[in-house]
């Protein structure tokens, strides 16, 4: 039997002893912590690899990952609601309230415009989370949009009583007869220096030079232009809600960009300027971008004095 010597001191003798230790007791002692470790890891790998039994930790992290889960479907389902109920909200807002006050619909990539791509880096794009913070960002950039259209809306309400002096409903110029000459409506025609049919987007009142021209609505001066080729001397007015005006073909202007303007204020004289065949005023009423026929927003019977009452007559040159 291998025996392990050790020197003590025996401390009723003060001698020094040799002591002997058998060495099998500790081997004994090793292989049963190694057997009951090697016990361990096959009972683990059995636990796991064939009974497919999740460790405690494990478990947990799956019960709270499942919550998880649970609680961000739900958050989905409720974004979806509210997903719809914005996009609700901006069909009437545009087809609505929006065309009520002469605004331009809000384009869709504006609405939508805000993307999670750069704004997540640290999320895994494509997880769940990725996606649910994402679509949070749209939600909140739709819902910002449609609370800025809304304040648009609620400004142009509270002056909605000043409409109808904004929008373009006199002639141009005197309803008297001896004065002007209708050539040419609104709508197709023969080009009459080309000859070929295209759209005539205003009307032409053929009258000789001088004859004072007139704001057809309140507004502002937004263009004042001098050329020599198509519409001339001429100027363009914004009377908000949609509405725009321009008076061509002048012989001169007296008003300038900027300018605020009341219904019947004269800005100028008409002329031949520009490309033109004959001394004419070219008319033109613009409503959201759109070129309309401007007969539909004018009397030309309305009486002579009723019309002078309307407008301020310029001081005589």
């Amino acid at each position: 039997m291998s025996k392990l010597e050790k020197y003590i001191l025996n401390p009723d003798t003060l001698m020094i002893e040799i002591h002997q230790e058998d060495t099998h007791r500790w081997v004994k002692l090793l292989l049963v912590v190694l057997g009951g470790a090697a016990l361990f890891v096959l009972y683990l790998w059995f636990y796991v690899s064939v009974l497919e039994f999740d460790l405690p930790k494990t478990a947990l992290l799956k019960r709270q990952n499942a919550l998880w889960a649970s609680r961000l479907e739900r958050m989905d389902a409720r974004m979806d609601r509210s997903e719809e109920l914005l996009r609700q909200l901006s069909v009437r807002d545009d087809r609505i309230y929006r065309s009520v006050y002469g605004l331009d619909e809000i384009p869709l990539p504006v609405r939508e415009g805000v993307s999670g791509q750069n704004r997540h880096q640290d999320l895994e794009k494509g997880s769940t989370l990725y996606e649910v913070t994402t679509r949070l960002d749209r939600l909140s950039w739709m819902a910002y949009i449609q609370s800025r259209s809304f304040d648009d809306i609620l400004d142009l309400s509270r002056s909605a009583g000043d409409r109808a002096a904004h929008i373009p409903a006199i002639p141009p110029m005197s309803t008297d007869p001896s004065t002007y000459r209708m050539t040419s409506p609104f709508g197709n025609r023969a080009d009459p220096l080309l000859g070929y049919t295209k759209r005539h987007t205003g009307m032409d009142f053929a009258c000789p030079p001088g004859n004072p021209i007139y704001a057809t609505g309140d507004g502002v001066v937004s263009k004042v232009a001098h050329e020599h080729k198509g519409y001339g001397n001429h100027v363009e007015i914004d009377h908000g809600f949609g509405y725009r005006t321009r008076y061509a073909h002048m012989s001169e202007i007296i008003v300038q960009q900027g300018d605020t303007l009341r219904r019947g204020d004269c800005i100028g004289y008409s002329g031949r300027s520009g490309r033109i065949t004959g001394p004419h005023l070219h008319y033109e009423v613009h409503y959201r971008k759109d070129y309309v026929n401007p007969a539909n927003y004018m009397d030309l019977d309305i009486p002579v004095k009723e019309y002078y009452e309307m407008v301020r007559k310029p001081a005589k040159r």
